[in-house]
């Protein structure tokens, strides 16, 4: 058995944390989580009432050129905490094996792990605004925003159903292509299920970094 976990916090709201996510986390001796300018993992570790000593934050600045020197040294310390016996868990938002930063350390890893999942904020945005993300023999493309016309625009011709995270990056190339081809609906969502979650009427109103457009087409 393993004395490390990863565990998905979710998408903001500390009751969407599992049973078997928050009991992990209450039993560790250490919880390493991603310290962000969002400050979202920190967050909900708090409002599960953590204790502050055994919460260890790892700096993972934004678009940091650095990433792959702090994932190794991350990588070596919770290693090294395996190493003394302890109990560990990475907390982290999300889902830990979707577009998370676990999967930055998780090539310096020589340890055995487990991981417990947790609800994307693709989840968290269909039940709230209650879209069908598929159905049937439909497709469903997840996919992060790039500032390629062409790129996004074949991402999403390919599929009947598209979830884009990090939105705000592309938000003109995603406005044009809308533009372009009438046959879609599309929702916005930033923040999900947290008190600073806010649904978007245009995409030129997109302003937040963690915002979530969902786009479905019709053939």
């Amino acid at each position: 058995m393993s004395l490390f976990k990863v565990v998905g916090l979710g998408p903001g709201d500390p009751e969407l944390v599992t049973l078997k996510g928050y009991n992990a986390i209450m039993a560790a001796d250490v919880v390493f989580y991603p310290k962000t300018s969002l400050n979202s993992a920190e967050t909900i570790l708090n409002s599960l009432r953590v204790k502050s000593g055994n919460m260890k934050p790892l700096e993972f600045p934004i678009g940091s050129e650095k990433i792959s020197i702090l994932s190794r040294r991350y990588a070596e310390m919770i290693m090294k905490a395996e190493k003394s016996g302890l109990h560990s868990v990475y907390a982290v938002e999300g889902e830990p094996m979707l577009y998370s930063t676990f999967l930055d350390i998780m090539p310096y890893l020589k340890i055995e792990f487990d991981v417990i999942p947790g609800i994307s904020s693709m989840n968290g945005i269909s039940a709230a605004m209650k879209i069908i993300l598929a159905t049937k023999d439909q497709t469903l493309l997840v996919l992060p925003a790039v500032n390629d016309y062409s790129y996004m625009e074949k991402q999403i011709l390919s599929s009947t159903n598209i979830v884009i995270f990090k939105a705000i990056r592309a938000r003109e190339v995603i406005r044009k292509i809308i533009e372009k081809n009438k046959n879609m609906e599309y929702y916005i969502m930033s923040y999900v299920s947290t008190e600073k979650e806010r649904i978007y009427n245009s995409i030129d109103d997109i302003k937040d970094y963690m915002t979530i457009v969902v786009i479905k087409r019709y053939t």
